[in-house]
């Protein structure tokens, strides 16, 4: 096939709270793009199968009447600043700058911020929680 027949690249079908960060065949969503939640995350950029978000300078006053739930997505994260208290499961994990972790999909959890915490998430699948 010579690359006049190749069909371009789809763009992926966005969410609908990507639909408003994201236009069809954007591979860049600009910082003043972003879209941010009801729980003061930043919403990134959505994929096919999963979207990125930020926290960014939570303080714990933040966290401090959150309630264990769970979630229809599994969440893989990465502390860039601060520290943060994850009970998945019934286990308390202490995270802080450089630590890794992860929310299967359907586990109880509840995050507690210790320490102003900077974190960015992945979620697959997509969600604009």
């Amino acid at each position: 096939m010579n690359p006049a027949e190749v069909p371009p690249h789809p763009s992926p079908p966005a969410p609908c709270h990507a639909r408003r960060m994201t236009q069809a065949k954007t591979y860049k969503v600009s910082r003043d793009e972003t879209q941010h939640g009801k729980d003061s995350e930043h919403h990134l950029i959505a994929g096919y199968n999963s979207s990125m978000r930020l926290w960014h300078n939570e303080e714990p006053s933040d966290t401090a009447d959150k309630t264990p739930r769970s979630h229809e997505y599994e969440t893989l994260g990465y502390v860039i600043s601060g520290q943060v208290e994850l009970t998945v499961d019934g286990q308390t994990l202490t995270l802080s700058a450089g630590d890794s972790y992860r929310v299967p999909k359907g586990a109880e959890h509840v995050f507690r911020v210790t320490e102003t915490l900077t974190a960015v998430e992945v979620t697959t699948p997509a969600t604009n929680k």
